[in-house]
């Protein structure tokens, strides 16, 4: 005999469910761990905002004058200075990456992660050049498809894929190794 699975929900799409999948296939990821992942963030989001009635982060720059003594134990200071130095941080300045990350929801990335960054986008630059000059050779001559290669697309659309893959990876990264589990 058969049991049935608590842990399961069924949702009547409608014409969302097309464009679902879709959206499914095109980030690789199944329907279920998509849909546990907008919940957990929906979720997350809610619980933030409850538990932090009337809080605000201002969006303009000011200097960071207030200081805070923390009272940490000894074990907890030598994992926060392995931690801190793993990720390219002296122990403050990783526990005000926690703090901002924190409040505001936004990525905060190390000197490291931002080289990085940067990287990406001198590489996703090159690679618009090249489309570029792609899109000028086809366009001088549209009926000359001898010039036109198809693999050099498909190749320049898997490195783009690629890339945002590794610089999202980055982003999300950072995010998460915030929070508690």
């Amino acid at each position: 005999m058969t049991t049935k699975r608590t842990t399961t929900i069924t949702v009547d799409l409608g014409e969302l469910k097309v464009s679902w999948l879709a959206w499914c296939q095109q980030h690789q990821i199944t329907p279920s761990h998509a849909l546990r992942q907008v919940l957990r963030q929906a979720m997350d989001k809610t619980s933030r905002q409850a538990s932090a009635p009337g809080t605000r982060v201002l969006k303009r720059r000011e200097r960071a004058t207030s200081r805070m003594k923390l009272n940490v134990t000894p074990s907890e200071l030598v994992a926060l200075r392995t931690f801190a130095r793993h990720e390219g941080y002296v122990p403050t300045k990783w526990v005000v990456a926690m703090i901002r990350t924190r409040l505001t929801g936004a990525p905060h990335v190390s000197q490291a992660e931002l080289e990085g960054l940067a990287r990406s986008n001198q590489q996703l630059l090159a690679l618009g050049r090249n489309l570029n000059q792609i899109a000028k050779v086809l366009n001088a001559s549209p009926q000359d498809r001898t010039a036109f290669r198809p693999e050099l697309i498909t190749e320049l659309s898997r490195v783009i894929r690629a890339h945002t893959d590794k610089v999202a990876g980055v982003l999300r990264g950072s995010l998460e190794r915030w929070r508690l589990q």
